[in-house]
């Protein structure tokens, strides 16, 4: 697989990559090695320019934009970096959210739990954050850590078969890093989902199945 966001100026070049179901990834490298831009293409957010990436055994780049925005809704859950919660939106409100662009995260919560609320707040108190006030708050209302398990908690619900966390501690003193990546790591076993983890901080992966420095995989040649 092969890419680049300009003619010229290629930022991926990966023979092979592979996790399994139910693994738990963690992929190192420092800044600008092309750690989020592998995540952009797993998750279907652009495709390669050469080679093939099988999610599922779905060929991405035969989807057409739309196609690829569903696969995404429906079987991804991503914790970004900046987490990307809705400022003006509750607490319960953003970690039901991915219910209702996806019919069949929507049917699993309520297989599950029988409705995303009650799957929501399971979720959110198994992360800590039970409390019925908090669930009603403004989620802009929140510290920096309990935001982080909001995210959690909305990339979790529905059971997506791939989870996808995109530097999600690097704003969290240790303690509150650690406690989030080992209820992260135990939610993902419990539901089956594959985790792929992305740091610059290689002291995280131990809590990991795997490790894996970026660097190992990309061919493309860097200065410096």
């Amino acid at each position: 697989m092969r890419f680049g966001w300009r003619p010229g100026a290629e930022v991926l070049n990966i023979a092979s990559l592979r996790v399994e179901t139910g693994e738990s990834l963690f992929l190192r490298g420092p800044s600008g090695s092309g750690k989020s831009t592998l995540l952009s293409l797993i998750g279907a957010v652009v495709t390669p320019d050469g080679g093939r990436i099988r999610v599922l055994g779905q060929e991405l780049g035969s989807l057409a934009g739309a196609a690829r925005d569903r696969f995404r809704a429906d079987h991804l859950g991503v914790i970004f970096q900046l987490f990307n919660l809705l400022p003006y939106l509750s607490v319960l409100e953003n970690v039901v959210l991915p219910c209702h662009f996806s019919g069949r995260r929507r049917r699993r919560t309520i297989e599950n739990t029988g409705s995303p609320e009650t799957e929501g707040r399971r979720l959110l108190e198994h992360l800590g954050l039970g409390d019925p006030l908090i669930l009603s708050r403004p989620v802009s209302e929140l510290s920096v850590g309990q935001q982080q398990r909001v995210a959690a908690a909305r990339a979790l619900i529905g059971a997506p078969e791939i989870l996808i966390a995109d530097e999600p501690t690097s704003a969290l003193d240790t303690d509150a890093r650690d406690a989030f990546i080992a209820l992260l790591c135990a939610e993902a076993a419990r539901v089956g989902s594959s985790l792929l983890f992305v740091s610059h901080d290689a002291a995280l992966a131990r809590d990991f199945d795997r490790q894996l420095d970026l660097a190992q995989i990309n061919r493309v040649t860097r200065a410096g």
